[in-house]
């Protein structure tokens, strides 16, 4: 199945999009938030809020089911969400 970048829907402080980033280079989320505000402040901090604002437009958010599907099925967040869905 080809990789997908999408905002998560499960992984998410604001809009998801560095939890989607986790997803597609399998990198802890933490760490990809940590770069983020770290190349943020290194430019001045507007340019990283710019390119988060425009990653929420360009990246779409995952679809419904996505998890379901996908080969990220060993993930703890779907397996999470999966059983309280299923109470």
């Amino acid at each position: 199945m080809n990789k997908r970048l999408y905002r998560s829907k499960t992984k998410r402080t604001l809009s998801g999009v560095c939890g989607g980033l986790e997803d597609y280079f399998d990198i802890d989320v933490t760490i990809i938030r940590l770069v983020w505000v770290l190349i943020s402040i290194m430019s001045g901090i507007f340019p990283g809020i710019v390119a988060y604002v425009i990653a929420v437009f360009i990246i779409p958010e995952e679809p419904a089911g996505y998890y379901n599907n996908d080969m990220n099925r060993d993930n703890a967040d779907y397996k999470i969400n999966h059983e309280e869905e299923n109470k």
